[in-house]
């Protein structure tokens, strides 16, 4: 084989990885998993995020995730440490859970007590309705 070719073989090896890397494990999850203490579930891709609000401190926050067709209303306490995991694309999923089982956690980590997933965006039944 000659040294070019041995070359360009090398370097097609090299930047392989790197244009493949949305398919390695290290990269972040490309869906958001949304699971409410009701037992409903959401999956909403990351592509369709748009951005990210945090209002509130301390015990009382909110979080407000807005995506194309939907928005994610997180109440809770501690809430602003998920927000370099949102920017990074590599929170894979979230969770209600009654405010009861608080006390069980360490104190330091995010606590959702309430979420909702609305669509936005969207006509109502009763407006399409309106519009036959």
């Amino acid at each position: 084989m000659s040294t070019l070719k041995e070359t360009l073989l090398q370097r097609r090896t090299a930047e392989l990885p790197q244009s493949r890397s949305f398919d390695s494990e290290d990269t972040p999850g490309r869906a958001l998993q949304i699971h409410s203490w009701n037992g409903e579930t959401w999956v909403l891709p990351w592509s369709h995020f748009i951005a990210a609000r945090h209002l509130g401190t301390g015990e009382s926050e909110q979080l407000v995730l807005s995506f194309t067709n939907f928005e994610v209303v997180l109440d809770g306490a501690r809430l602003l440490s998920l927000l370099p995991d949102i920017a990074g694309f590599r929170l894979d999923s979230l969770r209600s859970l009654p405010t009861k089982y608080e006390p069980q956690g360490d104190g330091s980590e995010p606590f959702i007590k309430r979420l909702s997933v609305r669509p936005i965006g969207r006509l109502s039944a009763a407006e399409t309705a309106d519009l036959v």
